[in-house]
């Protein structure tokens, strides 16, 4: 077979039970294993995270290639990136990664200066950057190694997430859906970061409204993977080895 198969309609039942099992488990994972990691064995604290991470983010990985096998497709690697609507960046592609990534640093930049304002001028709580479970000293010598481990971690959180949020079951979703898809896989996906807690979240809700309107708007995964790679992985290096706090 030369062609993916037909693809069926994504209840939005469906949609929760697809979104809210791997957020309940990353619940349980960042409150229970992580802690378990660096509180009971001792584990670096960014270790700790970066396993919790692989046994959260892989999982996700293969289930996009899973549900991809059951609707009746071969595993061909030209049909998966089909599929999957993983394809090379045209200039307009382009032009939507860059926009929407000023978008997604500008938007998040004011959020964080308005905590701040609120926090000086009002007495508000500033909005805290880090959940728990990734809080850790900025890396030392020897600790800087652990950026190796990081860095598949770092893969299959960012392909993982982009192939099965919005590879597989956006499509899906706006077989039934239609325009409103893109707000129902953005809602769904605030509930997989739960976990982070309440100021994360709102932190990331640009990220979490930009990129599922830019991959239902040009039909291609691969803006969501660089530009959700982009915002997420140099600033996490940076802030790992301490050059920003």
């Amino acid at each position: 077979m030369d062609k993916i198969a037909e693809m069926r309609k994504m209840t939005i039942w469906e949609s929760i039970l697809l979104f809210s099992i791997p957020s309940a488990y990353f619940i349980i994972i960042t409150n229970n294993l992580i802690p378990y990691l660096v509180k009971d064995l001792n584990l670096h604290p960014a270790l700790g995270w970066f396993i919790g991470g692989y046994i959260v983010f892989v999982p996700l990985f293969i289930l996009a290639l899973i549900f991809y096998r059951r609707e009746g497709n071969e595993f061909r690697i030209r049909l998966i990136l089909d599929r999957l609507r993983i394809k090379r960046l045209s200039k307009n592609d382009w032009k939507w990664t860059i926009t929407s990534s000023i978008v997604i640093l500008i938007s998040t930049g004011l959020i964080m200066f308005t905590s701040k304002i609120l926090s000086e001028g009002f007495g508000f709580r500033e909005l805290e950057t880090t959940p728990s479970f990734m809080e850790f000293q900025a890396l030392q010598g020897f600790e800087k190694f652990y950026l190796l481990i990081w860095i598949p971690m770092f893969f299959f959180n960012i392909v993982g997430e982009e192939i099965l949020w919005r590879g597989y079951i956006l499509p899906r979703q706006e077989l039934q859906h239609g325009k409103y898809s893109w707000v129902i896989n953005s809602v769904l996906w605030l509930v997989f970061h739960a976990c982070f807690g309440l100021d994360l979240i709102i932190l990331l809700i640009p990220i979490l409204i930009v990129v599922p309107y830019v991959a239902y708007k040009t039909k291609n995964t691969s803006i969501g993977i660089l530009t959700h790679g982009i915002l997420n992985g140099p600033m996490f290096v940076l802030v790992s080895i301490g050059l920003i706090k």
